[in-house]
């Protein structure tokens, strides 16, 4: 994590090279990721690198753990601490998620690729934190559904969280198609939103009542597929 002299730093100092490493990790994964280019882009000498931070992967998790935090502190400042009911929440807590990838695509190409990293050494346990307080943010969600009784009591938890754990990351993908978008391009452009949140908020509905339909309580259950062909 940063170092003392870091911290130290002027503030301006310190956001210049905090940029500079964002938008190179944000661009490249971590192996193809280069300290060179991020102290020219920065304007420092090589060598400061090494008194801010003890090498390219420390610096590669403080990048990440600072994306993370932001990203869920956005969300938690968005979502209305009295919404009430589980659907409700998780399809304002995606929509403010997005609505953040989209205003910080620094962060959120940053996000993404610590999500998807190929799996090495030096990468495999800032992905595993990564993914572990993503697991826990949706299990909060999940827990205090059943709690309400808007999810089934019978619900399997683990797999429910990493059920929707995987649609909100991959809601991205589908996202990026569907508005003919590219997030590399905005970290490049900078600029707003390039999905209106109107737009946003439809696909989200559909989300949610898909989700609603298949996980709220007291559905009725079709027939076993044998028992419906005879």
């Amino acid at each position: 994590m940063p170092t003392t002299t870091f911290q130290q730093l002027p503030r301006e100092k310190r956001e210049r090279f905090t940029a500079a490493a964002l938008d190179e990790f944000a661009l490249h994964d971590y192996r193809t990721a280069s300290v060179s280019r991020i102290v020219r882009a920065a304007g420092i000498a090589k060598g400061s690198v090494y008194q801010y931070f003890d090498g390219k992967q420390d610096l590669y998790l403080h990048l990440v753990t600072l994306a993370a935090e932001r990203k869920f502190g956005f969300i938690d400042g968005s979502v209305p601490a009295d919404v009430g009911g589980f659907f409700e929440r998780f399809r304002l807590t995606v929509f403010h998620g997005a609505r953040f990838d989209f205003t910080h695509p620094r962060l959120a190409s940053l996000l993404y690729n610590a999500t998807y990293e190929p799996s090495g050494p030096e990468t495999r346990a800032v992905s595993a934190q990564l993914k572990a307080a993503s697991y826990q943010y949706v299990r909060g969600l999940v827990d205090a559904g059943i709690r309400a009784g808007d999810l089934r009591a019978d619900l399997d938890v683990d797999f429910a969280v990493f059920a929707l754990y995987q649609l909100s990351v991959s809601l991205r993908d589908h996202l990026t198609e569907r508005f003919s978008f590219s997030f590399k391009d905005a970290v490049r452009r900078g600029g707003g939103s390039p999905v209106p949140d109107d737009d946003l908020m439809a696909v989200l509905d559909d989300l949610v009542d898909l989700l609603r339909r298949g996980l709220a309580p007291n559905r009725p259950i079709p027939p076993p597929p044998e028992e419906r062909r005879a």
